[in-house]
């Protein structure tokens, strides 16, 4: 593990580069076990982590099948999704920016004459990381950065999803796992536990796996992270893909039934909408103009009897609202309620 100063000359910040899988182990593991983390630290990647795929068959040689292109988006929209948790604490991809998204970008590499794909993560989770420095204490970050790293440039995690995929199929072929694998697992999982966006990280990484997997067609084998997958195997494991999050826009007339201003600059309001009952609960983000805030604020005092028309983003799985932040505010005008969810 390479500690050095942070280059701006601060002596209070401590930056730790990590370029391999085994200092990321390291490092996480220290953290995980209540070891020494600075308090100030600044983690950064150099030439790791890797999200790696060979597949050999018929129609890859040099080439990206259409058919495998919406898997390897996934992989892109899974970065995105903890980016934005980790920044914005959401999951709802619409609190990107533009230039979110060019600093989050895969570039997919195809190495010449093969049907090896790597896509080069190191910059994309030292922005992760850079925003974490905000969020969270540095043992949080380590744990939080360098389990989403392990996920996409280790080896273990990918196993252990096939491994159990291998066991739920009643596969008569399984994966045996070193002492030392074991024991990182067991310790991955522990770490899960406790935070809940590196357990998303690692479902959302199973799913697009999985998705990934079933495109292969028959006589197609993949290597991923420490396995090599025949389509017949691929068939025999993978199972139909979980309902994931859809982003939706929530407008119309409110009530702003109570609201909270513990948690930081940022508070939450509860809301129903007129039209229809639907209530949840939403964010009312710091940065919102502070007459939208004063007209909340005017709605929620007047317990019920006047209504605010709320523009909210929000996620939705499953027909629940989650995730949701109000991004306009405006006086109810006269007249029915225009009130409607989209997609």
């Amino acid at each position: 593990m390479e500690s050095t100063l942070e280059p701006s000359g601060d002596s209070g910040w401590t930056k730790v580069t990590i370029r391999d899988a085994e200092e990321a182990w390291s490092l996480f593991q220290t953290a995980v076990d209540d070891g020494e983390i600075p308090e100030k630290l600044i983690l950064a990647f150099d030439g790791w982590p890797n999200f790696t795929m060979k597949v050999s068959g018929r129609d890859w040689d040099s080439t990206v099948p259409s058919r495998v292109m919406a898997p390897l988006l996934e992989i892109q929209k899974d970065i995105y999704r903890k980016y934005v948790e980790v920044a914005y604490g959401t999951m709802n991809l619409k609190r990107l920016r533009d230039d979110d998204r060019e600093q989050l970008e895969i570039v997919v590499k195809v190495k010449q004459g093969s049907s090896d794909y790597n896509a080069p993560l190191d910059g994309q989770l030292t922005a992760i990381a850079q925003k974490a420095v905000e969020k969270m204490t540095s043992r949080d970050l380590v744990i939080v950065i360098l389990g989403i790293a392990l996920i996409y440039g280790g080896v273990e995690v990918n196993k252990a999803w096939v491994a159990a995929r291998q066991v739920e199929a009643q596969s008569q072929v399984t994966i045996e796992f070193s002492k030392q694998e074991t024991e990182r697992l067991r310790m991955f999982s522990a770490a899960t536990k406790q935070q809940p966006i590196l357990s998303h990280a690692r479902e959302d990484f199973e799913e697009s796996q999985n998705r990934l997997l079933k495109s292969l067609r028959p006589g197609d084998t993949t290597t991923l992270p420490g396995v090599k997958i025949s389509s017949s195997e691929a068939a025999e494991i993978t199972h139909q893909e979980r309902a994931r999050s859809a982003n939706v826009e929530v407008s119309g007339l409110f009530r702003v039934l109570a609201n909270d201003a513990s948690k930081g600059a940022d508070f939450r309001i509860k809301v129903a909408r007129l039209s229809d009952g639907l209530t949840f609960s939403a964010t009312v983000p710091i940065e919102l103009d502070n007459d939208q805030k004063r007209l909340i604020q005017k709605a929620e005092w007047s317990k019920g009897a006047l209504a605010v028309h709320l523009e909210i983003d929000a996620t939705m799985l499953r027909g629940s609202i989650s995730e949701a932040v109000v991004s306009r505010v405006s006086e109810a005008e006269d007249g029915p309620a225009d009130a409607q969810t989209q997609d």
